[in-house]
């Protein structure tokens, strides 16, 4: 014999109208969601919709694309955010400079010499081979 566990989440939203709400809820059952309720109501009448999860997330795809359609896609980074002033570009600039003096440079001759005595030097494998 199994004994079933059933969870209800429910969230109710209060729109502007203080008669007017959403509420959505969700119904699990042995810890998987098989049942989303919506219900719109008012003080006189309310519509309730039930739906297994594969019709909710039919619903909630129809919801996205109305969404992008009326509102448009919005980007994650706004262009604004990426407009520099002067002053915060000269900032920029600066803290570049510090890192770059930070910077431990190497002089390129000396590292072309490394590289030609490395050219030249073979691994012999009596100096590494464990075995």
């Amino acid at each position: 014999m199994e004994i079933e566990k059933i969870r209800e989440t429910s969230w109710k939203i209060q729109l502007k109208d203080q008669k007017e709400n959403i509420e959505i809820t969700s119904v699990e059952i042995s810890g998987e969601v098989r049942i989303i309720k919506l219900a719109l109501m008012n003080s006189d009448n309310s519509v309730r919709v039930k739906m297994n999860k594969d019709e909710f997330f039919n619903f909630l795809s129809l919801i996205l694309a109305f969404k992008d359609v009326v509102i448009g896609e919005e980007t994650l980074v706004l262009e604004e955010e990426l407009d520099l002033t002067e002053d915060d570009q000269k900032e920029v600039e600066e803290q570049i400079a510090n890192y770059k003096d930070n910077l431990f440079q190497m002089p390129s001759d000396s590292v072309e010499k490394d590289l030609e005595n490395n050219d030249s030097d073979e691994l012999n494998p009596e100096e590494w081979d464990p075995w």
